[in-house]
């Protein structure tokens, strides 16, 4: 299909355009040049899923780096800018050696400290510990996010010329550290505030070869969505602990049977209660994933259309219908399938964004040059806390 996207630009000598007039030149503007997304369908997913499914299996999850990289490949490869296919130049090793610094200097040290402080600080003490560390990791969440995001985008090439992030991962983790304080001290009203403002550090330090993306969103137009979200949101909360009222005199005579002093508690009457109220819990959180589903179509439909790119704009086409069916039935196709198939569901998660995204206006390409050195590690610290996506 023909759809216009983000440009990434290609080098062309500007000295092509020149006009001569006698002794006299004159060097005609640089004429943009329209771009077109396209999504073209990468054959082996099913059998690189079987692939990747039993090598991790053989090498004790090992060969996962390179699993995840050749499925980056072959989607990088299915996007077409102008008939021409993204390239991915990760390996494999850089990302398992992106994990293993993670888990040599923050991983392993991490639970050291945590079964040292126990022994020496007793109960109280490692729990005030663990305690902090917890803040540590939630200010290393936003560290790794960023980390990611330029690993992938140095590693992204069209035409030759490779994509980057400029600016401080340690900055942008302690914005997101901060507004996650926001957030919860506004009972999550500032999430639409929190999420323009996290999108806005990313897109703006987002290159193409040496020239950047420009995001000039506010977050008033998401209230609207979001106060529909939230209202349902505490409606589903509600219902959740009045559905567990309700359910207490029929649990009642299995709590008997759990709490019997002097005797081990019964483990079919656990396992009923268990299951009864995280059933509860998790039917209250799938309903809502599916009303969500409408918020989230808004902030990328939003968030496209106040996205730049050297004078071409985007704009994005997503409904809440089409991203249920999308998140349901990716569900079901990774958790039928123990996961095997999780390649096929990022295949199909990566499609749907290209085939509702598009570029109108021109954008000039002809003076783009090759940006930074590409970053020269994989993401471990995003690995860490399993914010690596595909």
């Amino acid at each position: 299909m023909n759809e216009t996207l983000p440009n990434f630009p290609a080098g062309r000598d500007a000295a092509a355009d020149t006009v001569e007039f006698g002794h006299a030149a004159a060097s005609a503007p640089p004429a943009g040049e329209a771009l077109r997304l396209a999504w073209s369908e990468p054959p082996g997913m099913i059998g690189l899923s079987f692939k990747n499914f039993l090598y991790k299996i053989v090498t004790f999850g090992i060969y996962n780096f390179w699993g995840k990289t050749e499925v980056r490949k072959r989607i990088w490869g299915a996007m077409r800018i102008n008939g021409e296919p993204l390239q991915y130049t990760g390996t494999g090793k850089e990302m398992f050696l992106g994990f293993l610094v993670i888990l040599a200097v923050l991983t392993l040290p991490t639970m050291l400290i945590g079964f040292l402080a126990a022994i020496v600080l007793g109960p109280q003490g490692a729990q005030m510990l663990n305690a902090t560390i917890s803040i540590g990791f939630f200010y290393l969440i936003g560290v790794g996010m960023h980390r990611a995001i330029r690993y992938r985008l140095s590693r992204t090439l069209w035409r030759g010329i490779r994509g980057g992030l400029a600016g401080s991962a340690w900055a942008y983790g302690w914005t997101y550290f901060w507004t996650g304080i926001v957030l919860i001290l506004t009972l999550g009203w500032a999430s639409p505030w929190r999420a323009t403002k996290l999108q806005g550090l990313i897109v703006n330090d987002m290159r193409f070869g040496n020239r950047p993306f420009q995001f000039n969103a506010t977050s008033g137009p998401l209230y609207g969505p979001f106060l529909a979200l939230w209202l349902s949101g505490l409606a589903i909360a509600l219902a959740i602990g009045f559905t567990l009222y309700l359910m207490m005199p029929h649990l009642a005579p299995y709590f008997g049977r759990i709490v019997r002093p002097g005797r081990p508690p019964d483990p079919s009457a656990l396992f009923v209660v268990l299951l009864a109220v995280y059933g509860v819990f998790i039917a209250g959180l799938l309903l809502y994933g599916v009303i969500s589903a409408w918020y989230r179509a808004q902030i990328m439909n939003h968030f496209a259309a106040h996205t730049t790119f050297e004078g071409a704009r985007f704009s994005a086409y997503a409904t809440g219908r089409s991203l249920v069916w999308l998140g349901i039935s990716n569900l079901l196709l990774v958790v039928f399938t123990l996961g095997l198939l999780a390649p096929v569901a990022q295949t199909r998660s990566a499609r749907y964004f290209i085939e509702r995204l598009r570029l109108t206006g021109d954008a000039n390409l002809d003076q783009i040059l090759q940006g930074a050195a590409a970053a020269g590690r994989g993401e471990g610290l995003a690995q860490a806390f399993d914010i690596d996506a595909f």
